[in-house]
């Protein structure tokens, strides 16, 4: 319906819609009605529907204009997710220490986390998990479902690459495929987990493509902009700083603008205005709203409290021993440019592509193709922004046992690799599609714009098999915990505030994977696990935790740990299986159907 009322570009509607879904469904969480903000988006949008349908039936050239290459991709690359997702379960341990944790408790509470909810992570901005929540409202809550919720909305953020793409130019239009396919491929195995590091990058680059498109009409850009900005911030607190690059990518747009067209005080005015208002003011609102929102619902100023909030204490003080202090900057310029990564390799790649474009139209047209040359700068200038950045957290904000060997730098460095490398891959394919039928023989631009393509996709030919198959090690006890508490739950009359004790006893820390999994599935912090028993300290936790438990679930077992059990059992706890414990004492097996 806005393509045929305001003919805005087929690429961009998915993402205006879904980021559009994401603010309206926030406002209603705000003002508490959040399941009924989502009956009357679907209603509304059912509508729109059918009236639409009624239009394109009454003239068929509307539905050929809107079958764009960016809907026609949009279109094939949600039924591949979901043919893909449709059986798959979350098996990466951020699902359940959060990710996936809010997307199930937002659609059991219909309402956003508080005090009375199980979320630990109390100022992570629910973003995602809402457009993940009023899919699952509609379709019923499973982990495929919302995985493919997910795969879509990074689908629709994916179509605005194919903003310049167009039917007349069909193979420029097949070389843009090598940009997602490249960027889906930079964090391969996020696609089985609700993480949003990537969806970030994906978000920040369509919005400046967006921005480059409608560079001439201010008032739809700001509109069109408006969705895409204010819910990178509701996304992650990271996403301010794609915020920030959008913004100056926005104000280079604005001032080539103005110095191009303007026409007086009158029509700048109106166009600072426009840009402001939009792409600044009202992100910046909602940030307001999400931070008010998080005081009120846990009765405290939260932020000051998480683990990576910026204050003047944490700014003043850095409680980071010499040692680290003087090895971290080393330690993250290495990481950053570390060429035997693919995500370095495909962003040196990327800008030999556009180096390459540069100096030959330059030699073969005559011009300079100041599009690409500014790009290409300014994704270097953001990716080197934004690994300054990374060390600043690093040195700042993250405990010392978790910043000495960078965690989650890969994770992050995904978020703007895929956001440089996206914008570099556009302009420099958008380049040959300007050349071609001008100075160049058509089939010469066609086969420089997919050679551009095929040459950042190389780099990251190994991760194919991790993007299509979910492998993860760390995850293996998910099965056999998911499987025993379905049993237990069959042949016992258990709550949410029945205590259970795990043992998994790997003789090691499991990084609290269990715990957190036992979370998820139980929706209660009512389970205590022990991996293993190998000090006096480790033994008495066990039997207290034991004493508070009325059942025990076990998975793995040594001799070591039944030594631990000893005194707490009456009976012989020698393999895996389910025993009932009453006042602090094993006293029995749980047969259960399957043995």
């Amino acid at each position: 319906m806005l393509y045929v009322k305001y003919r805005i570009a087929p690429a961009v509607l998915p993402l205006v819609l879904f980021t559009g879904t994401i603010l309206v469904l926030f406002l209603g969480g705000v003002l508490n009605v959040l399941a009924e903000t989502a009956y009357v988006l679907f209603g509304g949008g059912l509508l729109a529907f059918c009236y639409t349908v009624f239009l394109f039936l009454r003239d068929r050239r509307l539905f050929t204009g809107l079958l764009s290459p960016g809907a026609v991709f949009f279109a094939a690359g949600s039924a591949f997710f979901i043919l893909m997702l449709q059986n798959e379960i979350f098996l990466h341990y951020d699902n359940f220490s959060h990710w996936g944790l809010i997307v199930k408790e937002l659609f059991q509470s219909n309402s956003l986390p508080d005090e009375s909810t199980i979320i630990t992570y109390t100022t992570y901005p629910p973003g995602s998990a809402l457009f993940a929540y009023y899919i699952v409202t509609f379709t019923g809550f499973s982990e495929s479902m919302a995985l493919i919720a997910q795969a879509i909305l990074i689908t629709g953020a994916l179509t605005p690459f194919f903003l310049f793409s167009s039917w007349k130019k069909p193979v420029h239009a097949a070389a843009v495929l090598f940009i997602p396919a490249v960027l889906l491929l930079v964090n391969s195995s996020s696609i089985f987990s609700l993480l949003v590091d990537p969806l970030l990058g994906y978000i920040a680059a369509a919005a400046v493509i967006t921005a480059y498109y409608y560079r001439n009409d201010w008032k739809t850009m700001g509109v069109l902009l408006f969705p895409m900005l204010s819910a990178l911030v509701l996304i992650k607190d990271s996403g301010k700083i794609f915020l920030a690059f959008t913004v100056l990518w926005m104000i280079a747009l604005l001032i080539r603008y103005l110095w191009k067209y303007g026409r007086g005080w009158k029509e700048s005015f109106h166009s600072v205005i426009w840009s402001v208002g939009w792409t600044i003011l009202f992100p910046l609102v909602f940030n307001l709203l999400w931070s008010r929102y998080i005081e009120e619902a846990y009765n405290t100023s939260e932020y000051e409290d998480s683990k990576f909030a910026i204050t003047e204490e944490t700014l003043t003080d850095i409680d980071k021993s010499p040692e680290f202090i003087n090895n971290l900057l080393p330690m993250v310029v290495n990481a950053g440019l570390d060429f035997s990564s693919p995500l370095v390799q495909g962003m040196v790649l990327a800008d030999i592509a556009a180096l390459m474009t540069i100096v030959i139209v330059k030699m073969k047209a005559g011009r300079m193709p100041f599009s690409l040359l500014y790009t290409a700068l300014t994704a270097n200038i953001f990716y080197v922004i934004y690994i300054t950045l990374l060390y600043l957290m690093y040195l700042y904000l993250m405990p010392e046992v978790e910043a000495e060997y960078l965690a989650g730098f890969d994770r992050y460095q995904s978020s703007v690799v895929i956001f440089s490398t996206g914008i570099m891959m556009v302009f420099t394919i958008r380049t040959w599609m300007e050349q071609a039928g001008e100075s160049f023989r058509n089939w010469i631009t066609a086969s420089a714009a997919v050679l551009a393509g095929l040459l950042v996709f190389i780099p990251y030919t190994g991760e194919i098999q991790a993007f299509f198959h979910q492998e993860n090690s760390e995850a293996a006890p998910r099965k056999a915990a998911s499987s025993l508490l379905t049993d237990l739950r069959q042949e016992e009359p258990i709550s949410e505030n029945t205590r259970l004790t795990i043992i998994n006893d790997l003789g090691e820390s499991d990084r609290g994977f269990l715990r957190h999994l036992m979370r998820y599935e139980r929706m209660t912090a009512s389970t205590f696990v022990h991996t293993q028993c190998t000090t006096g300290e480790h033994q008495e936790q066990l039997t207290t935790d034991i004493e508070k438990s009325g059942y025990l679930m076990v998975i793995q077992i040594t001799s070591e740990m039944q030594e631990c059990l000893n005194a707490t059992s009456d009976v012989e706890v020698d393999e895996p299986g389910l025993y009932r414990i009453e006042e602090g004492t094993i006293t029995s097996t749980i047969q259960t159907e399957d043995g």
